[in-house]
């Protein structure tokens, strides 16, 4: 079992992930070498720092974006690496949860308590590492285990006090450090499952959130972006969907179908 969970998420996640991600980062790099006033050496770190999804350590070559409000070129990859960490971990938190169901509820607390020993020591850059958003993580995993009993109940009803609540105290730090994640995963739940969308031919969530930031860097960076807010938004966006949807065709998807087949031929032998 624990070799099947294993398997599935290396072919659902790693080969969809990292393929674009290693791309991009690539790009990336390609941009600074060609653009940056930075040295060999910062290229170099700012290479390896990303490719290892470190990206905080690196997040930009020299100075130049400084003069743009973010300096950094992809801000958005932060997240990234506690994605990793996180499918890592699903098949040691799957087995421990059949083993011992309260798990997930240890995790939990761990969690917010490393939240509030990092607070009390002001290191603020490590309150959105890998440990402290595991909280996030593991309301995925319970809501989850709990989804029929959260159908059975108003799910409206909580998904609307979740999203008062979070308006209200969305200021108190120890709000934010304990039921903020559990509230937030409710409200995003009942958006999820039970909120009529519309459907669409292909899935662009993850390279939409990926390219969006460079894409709107390089546009400031150039000077090409509309000074309309309406028109900057609508050629943005356009631009980032077009890129989302070759990138999740020909780069995510492929990539997925080979993990897949290297997965199958792995069983085969």
């Amino acid at each position: 079992m624990q070799t099947k969970i294993k398997s599935i998420f290396i072919s659902n996640d790693f080969f969809r992930i990292f393929p674009l991600y290693a791309f991009l980062i690539i790009l990336q790099t390609l941009f600074f070498i060609g653009f940056s006033d930075g040295n060999f050496i910062e290229i170099v770190k700012y290479f390896v720092a990303n490719i290892f999804f470190l990206n905080f350590l690196a997040p930009t070559v020299g100075t130049t974006l400084s003069g743009l409000e973010v300096d950094a070129i992809n801000g958005s990859l932060w997240t990234l690496k506690n994605e990793v960490a996180f499918y890592a971990l699903v098949p040691f938190i799957f087995m421990s949860y059949k083993k011992w169901g309260y798990f997930l509820v240890i995790l939990y607390s761990l969690s917010v308590v490393y939240m509030f020993g990092v607070d009390y020591l002001g290191i603020s850059k490590l309150l959105v590492q890998f440990p402290a958003q595991l909280r996030f993580f593991l309301v995925g995993i319970l809501l989850y285990v709990l989804f029929d009993k959260l159908k059975d109940k108003n799910i409206t009803l909580l998904a609307i006090s979740s999203f008062i609540l979070i308006i209200l105290f969305k200021d108190v730090e120890y709000f934010k450090f304990t039921v903020y994640p559990l509230l937030r995963g409710v409200f995003f739940i009942y958006l999820v499952y039970f909120v009529k969308h519309i459907k669409i031919n292909f899935d662009f969530s993850y390279s939409f959130y990926i390219l969006h930031f460079p894409v709107i860097q390089l546009a400031l960076y150039f000077g090409i972006n509309p000074s309309n807010p309406v028109a900057s938004f609508v050629s943005l966006f356009v631009v980032v969907l077009v890129l989302s949807y070759f990138s999740e065709r020909f780069i995510e998807k492929r990539f997925v179908k080979i993990g897949k087949e290297i997965i199958k031929k792995g069983k085969l032998a």
